[in-house]
Parts: C-alpha cells; sequence; structure tokens
C-alpha cells in the first residue's frame, strides 16, 4: 500500500493506518530535526508535534498523483523547527536554516576511511551558502527529490537542481564519493 492509499484510508478514520505512515517516516523525519536542533529530548517533542500535525491535518493533504507525502512530512518537520526556535527565541529566524550542526554527521564516520576527508566535506558545507546546504544535505542525505526539495525550500525544481548541480561541480570527485558514502 502506497502513502497516498494509506491516507485514504486514514481519511476515512481508518487511523490504524497511519502508524504504517508513522513506522515509514519516523526515523527519517528525527534525524532532519536532530540535525537542526542538536538536542535529542528537544528533537523528540518536536517529532511528536510533527505527526500529531500531519494527522490532524491529513485533511489538507493533496489527494493527486504529482502529491508527495515525504515532501509534505518534511514541510512540516521544516516548520515546526521554525517554530521552535521562535517560540524559544533561540536565534533569529531568518539564521533558522544555519543551525546545522554537522558533527551530527561524523556518527556516519565509521563508514569512512579518513575523518580528515570528513572534516573537509563538513567544512566545505558549513562554508556555503545556507540555501545551497540546506539543498545539499536534502539532496544527500535524506535522498530527496528535486520535486520535494522545491515543495520544501519554496525553490523552483530548475533552480534546485542548478543549485545542486553547480555545488557537487565544485565539490572534488573524492568529496562527492564521501558524501555519497555518508547516505550508504
Amino acid at each position: 500500500m502506497n502513502d497516498i492509499e494509506i491516507i485514504k484510508k486514514c481519511l476515512d478514520w481508518d487511523l490504524k493506518h497511519f502508524w504504517k505512515i508513522y513506522d515509514k517516516y519516523i526515523d527519517k523525519i528525527y534525524k532532519f530535526v536532530y540535525l537542526k536542533v542538536s538536542d535529542k529530548e528537544i528533537a523528540e517533542d518536536i517529532v511528536g508535534d510533527v505527526f500529531l500535525s500531519a494527522l490532524n491535518n491529513l485533511k489538507n493533504f493533496r489527494l493527486d498523483e504529482n502529491s508527495s507525502f515525504n515532501s509534505w512530512i518534511y514541510k512540516i518537520a521544516h516548520n515546526k523547527v521554525i517554530d521552535y526556535y521562535k517560540k524559544n527565541d533561540k536565534i533569529k529566524t531568518e539564521e533558522i536554516c544555519d543551525n546545522l550542526t554537522l558533527e551530527y554527521i561524523e556518527d556516519y564516520a565509521w563508514n569512512i576511511e579518513s575523518k580528515d576527508k570528513l572534516k573537509q566535506v563538513i567544512k566545505y558545507l558549513q562554508d556555503i551558502k545556507k540555501e545551497h546546504r540546506e539543498i545539499i544535505i536534502y539532496r544527500i542525505w535524506y535522498d530527496l527529490s528535486f520535486n520535494e526539495i522545491s515543495e520544501i525550500t519554496w525553490k523552483s525544481v530548475d533552480n534546485c537542481k542548478k543549485i545542486s548541480s553547480r555545488i557537487l561541480k565544485k565539490i572534488n570527485e573524492n568529496v562527492v564519493y564521501l558524501l555519497i558514502l555518508l547516505i550508504i
């Protein structure tokens, strides 16, 4: 059963199917939120809010062939992170996406022969524009399609593709290889 079929069942008050959606997305959404807030308990609270919000707003989800529940739930998660920072007055709203603490990524270091190269990747990502960094992270770490990234970032699909292409061209082949290894 695909996401759209599950959502249709949930909309018919058969909410036991929502657990299938939850099980499918919980790890992805948790990693996404944790990367933004760098605190286990806060991430868990936000993720709980994400799924509660998704359940409460399923009736607002577009049920057509172009719809992606994946991008819809990531957008909810993105907005919940923004809400968290606004509510807790942690940082300015325009700097929220800049709060990507890439130390989390070092958990993947066991997959990589050289931590020095991993540090090069992290440093490079920290040095590029935050909107470009987000697109690369969505594409590489979260394996989102350009359509999904477009929905989350409010940029056109073509713009997301161009940004991704330009950034990846600037990175040498070894670094691209390391980025791919991080998601395997």
